[in-house]
């Protein structure tokens, strides 16, 4: 799954503007071309308040904007150590700032619109949620009103069923949480309001690019370790099966160097399918498979053999590995073993 930002600049409008009179306005406030700008601040950050270089960047000092976000700026955090907070700042022409409303998207815990597994966490279900939350400054869960927000990511998101209908809905890629300010844009009318939408991509590691990491659903659980029973069976001659997987938490590569044959600050979320032979191992695997072990989609469908496979694990004929892996870095990879029958 390839992370396309450079739709999501096009896609994710940072404001939107409403030119609305309101007959009973609060005196001082005209509700005409309403208006909000989003700033952001981080003091206990590594590198400070960084954004994806291939999208417009405002001037920072390290720790906070001297200028305002720009329409389809990308805010990026790191998903370990300190700064796992940044304080979000909105300001509004035209109508009071105490009325703006924050939310979250996709929606935490989103309950499950078919049999596919939902929820936000990894690997996926319907309990837990990983878009983080708005926090007070002491750390404690709140609902953020008023013109100010502190937003505490809670790991590289990995969305399935409702959530990831709504993400794909709203543009929002898998890593990535949208962030949105509202305001009334008119006393009169509650349903019109101008808002604010921020893309925050959400990374590993420390190092600019990555490291990466892969989900699967259903996958071959890694503990206890030496677990080879069949995650699920596929019936031999043309059956299928489609897994739900992909690749998050890279970050920008920000020189040639480690871009490699990748255009400069581009993000290399891009997912490898392979299918080897049973037990599990990359050195045996083959991208997309082939005629003897079933092959497998860019989208992570498998198709069964004409014929059950002869490999065996602890005697058990007809079993196979599906395996998803990071393109980025391919040794970063998770696993599901398949039963042929």
């Amino acid at each position: 799954m390839k992370l396309c930002l450079k739709i999501l600049a096009i896609v994710v409008i940072a404001a939107s503007t409403y030119s609305l009179i309101g007959c009973s306005a609060p005196a001082g406030f005209s509700y005409q071309n309403v208006t909000i700008a989003l700033s952001a601040q981080c003091s206990d950050c590594p590198a400070g308040i960084s954004f994806n270089p291939n999208y417009p960047v405002p001037a920072t000092n390290g720790t906070q904007q001297t200028t305002a976000i720009p329409a389809g700026a990308v805010l990026t955090m790191d998903n370990q150590g300190e700064g796992g907070v940044i304080e979000l700042l909105a300001t509004v022409t035209n109508a009071p700032a105490s009325s703006i409303t924050w939310s979250i998207y996709p929606q935490p815990n989103l309950g499950s619109i078919d049999a596919n597994p939902s929820g936000t966490s990894t690997p996926v279900g319907e309990s837990g949620s990983s878009v983080g939350s708005f926090v007070t400054p002491g750390g404690s869960t709140t609902t953020a009103s008023g013109p100010t927000a502190y937003y505490s990511q809670g790991g590289v998101p990995v969305y399935g069923g409702a959530a990831l209908v709504q993400a794909n809905a709203l543009g929002i890629p898998q890593g990535d949480v949208m962030i949105v300010a509202s305001v009334p844009s008119d006393p009169n009318n509650p349903s019109a309001v101008v808002t604010y939408n921020q893309l925050v991509q959400i990374y590993n590691g420390s190092t600019a690019q990555g490291p990466p990491s892969t989900y699967l659903t259903p996958k071959t659980p890694t503990t206890p370790a030496g677990l080879t029973n069949p995650v699920v069976t596929v019936p031999h001659n043309g059956g299928t099966y489609a897994f739900y997987g992909g690749t998050v938490g890279a970050g920008a590569c920000l020189t040639t160097a480690t871009c490699g044959t990748l255009p400069l600050y581009s993000t290399d979320n891009t997912s490898i399918w392979e299918v080897g032979p049973a037990p599990y191992s990359l050195t045996t695997a083959v991208i997309g498979g082939n005629a003897s072990l079933g092959t497998i989609s860019t989208t992570g469908v498998y198709t069964a053999p004409a014929t059950i496979p002869t490999t065996a694990v602890t005697g058990t004929a007809g079993e196979v590995v599906v395996i998803v892996a990071s393109h980025l870095v391919p040794t970063v990879a998770t696993y599901a073993y398949v039963g042929i029958n």
